[in-house]
């Protein structure tokens, strides 16, 4: 069973917490809480407002509505803790994805509001949240409101890695996303018109393919080659 001298423990000898300033761990662990999840329960909602940041401990997850979930079982060098929701920090929607307990899961969480309220004191510890995601986009996230000055195809290009690879491990199964959640003048700078343009190359490209309002998306190497810029390297 997991308690909190041992869940301490994984945090001190992670690497990404272990390159963190001391304030900042200190600021995590104490608002950090643990959390027990029961088999088949919730641990964030689509579309409901985010809700923290976490770190799994224990158990496994499952991505996705149930009729459609993928399983994430930690692979065999997999290293606790795992942190995941760092993503809704660059994000201006709610949750994108479903996630629920496969098994008996225990989290830690920092709520939304104590994150938020370590931000807003602290704006220089957002660049660690970001290095954070870049190592699972395999891309240097562009600093707080730089997105737009990405040239379209690679403001396009990032915002589907995002979506399709902003949970790392966990999401690595899910390979479509809705075209909904390209959002065009509130988040990428761009009219719905130019997105559509932008998504039509790719697909000529072979890098997506287009159903309806559904984007597969078909070479995540590529994708990520297309948002390289100077921003993002």
């Amino acid at each position: 069973m997991t308690n909190g001298t041992q869940w301490r423990s994984w945090l001190i000898n992670d690497q990404w917490f272990n390159e963190l300033p001391a304030k900042l761990q200190d600021s995590l662990l104490v608002s950090m809480q643990q959390r027990r999840v029961t088999p088949g329960k919730l641990i964030f909602r689509k579309d409901y407002p985010v809700c923290g940041f976490y770190a799994l401990l224990e158990g496994s997850l499952r991505m996705g509505r149930p009729c459609q979930q993928r399983q994430w079982l930690p692979p065999s060098h997999f290293k606790r803790p795992y942190w995941f929701g760092e993503v809704s920090l660059f994000e201006d929607k709610p949750r994108l994805q479903d996630i629920y307990a496969e098994d008996q899961v225990i989290t830690l969480q920092m709520p939304q509001g104590s994150l938020r309220e370590l931000l807003q004191g602290h704006p220089e510890y957002r660049r660690y949240f970001a290095d954070l995601l870049g190592r699972k986009l395999g891309l240097r996230v562009p600093p707080a409101g730089q997105l737009t000055l990405l040239p379209t195809l690679e403001r396009v290009a990032f915002r589907l890695l995002m979506l399709s690879e902003g949970y790392g491990e966990i999401n690595c199964s899910v390979r479509i996303v809705s075209r909904n959640d390209l959002p065009s003048e509130q988040c990428l700078g761009l009219a719905a018109e130019s997105i559509d343009r932008t998504l039509e190359e790719l697909c000529e490209r072979k890098v997506i393919r287009r159903d309806h309002d559904f984007i597969s998306i078909l070479d995540t190497d590529k994708l990520r080659h297309l948002a390289r810029h100077r921003l993002t390297e």
